[in-house]
């Protein structure tokens, strides 16, 4: 299994490529045969489905900053972050809580993005 170390690393390294728009490095963390539900509810996004959807934010400016620990129990982890995106001339502020599971080598099967638009509805993005 894979350590407690090795997932919080994952889940920063996650937080840095998302924020960089480094969609390379954020496909490197998944595993063969990953699963993304994001947001949940939506359709589950896997294969060439999961570099499409991260493309598809690269060029949007945001700015991912997590919000205290990463919880591990096991293989499971979630994080609370803060996430600012600027699109055009509109700043939105949101968080979201993501829960991903790993395999024994520390890759991510699977990432499920539970994020809430009102949750710092009266803050300025940063």
């Amino acid at each position: 299994m894979a350590s407690r170390e090795q997932i919080v690393a994952a889940c920063d390294t996650y937080l840095a490529a998302l924020s960089e728009g480094d969609v390379d490095t954020i496909i490197g963390l998944y595993a063969d045969g990953a699963r993304v539900e994001d947001p949940v509810g939506s359709p589950i996004k896997s294969g060439d489905a999961i570099r499409e959807f991260y493309e598809s934010t690269k060029n949007v400016s945001l700015k991912a900053t997590r919000v205290g620990p990463v919880t591990v129990a096991g293989a499971t982890a979630a994080f609370l972050f803060r996430l600012d995106v600027s699109v055009g001339d509109q700043d939105i502020v949101l968080a979201s809580t993501d829960v991903m599971t790993f395999d024994d080598a520390g890759k991510v099967t699977s990432m499920t993005a539970i994020p809430d638009g009102d949750a710092y509805k009266d803050e300025p993005a940063s």
